[in-house]
This record gives C-alpha cells, sequence and structure tokens, in this order.
C-alpha cells in the first residue's frame, strides 16, 4: 500500500495581504442590493399596513408598526455590514 501525501494548501493573496477568513466575508453588490431593497420593502409595507384606514385592531397595528421599524433596521444593517 502506498503512502499518498496531502499537498499543501497555498494561498494565491498578493504578497503582504492576508487571506480573509469566514468572518470577514462580504457579499457581493447584487447581493447586497437584493437583500437591502427586499427588506426596506417588507418594513414599508409592514408600516403601510398600520395606518389608520387600514382595517385590523390597534394592537395587530402596533405589531405591524414594530415588525415594520425592524425590517427597515435589518434593511440598513444590511447594506452596511
Amino acid at each position: 500500500m502506498r503512502s499518498t501525501s496531502i499537498p499543501e494548501q497555498t494561498s494565491h493573496a498578493a504578497p503582504g495581504l492576508t487571506p480573509r477568513t469566514d468572518n470577514q466575508a462580504r457579499d457581493c453588490l447584487g447581493c447586497r442590493v437584493v437583500g437591502t431593497t427586499a427588506l426596506a420593502g417588507l418594513g414599508i409595507h409592514a408600516l403601510n399596513q398600520s395606518r389608520a384606514h387600514q382595517p385590523g385592531s390597534l394592537m395587530g397595528k402596533r405589531i405591524m408598526r414594530g415588525l415594520g421599524v425592524c425590517f427597515l433596521i435589518g434593511s440598513y444593517l444590511r447594506w452596511t455590514k
């Protein structure tokens, strides 16, 4: 039986630069735009559902308002991080 060795992993990064780790990885611009837009749209829709002219109970409207604000905050965080 032959012994096979595993080749060493090499980094293709430019000299002087450290390779990114998983926790430092960033999404592409398209992914960030789509994610931010989806969260913002959902937040705006939830805020619209909490308005006075919409049908529903007062407690339900408060919950929708809270969800709308949370989704808008999530949209901001999605874009910046």
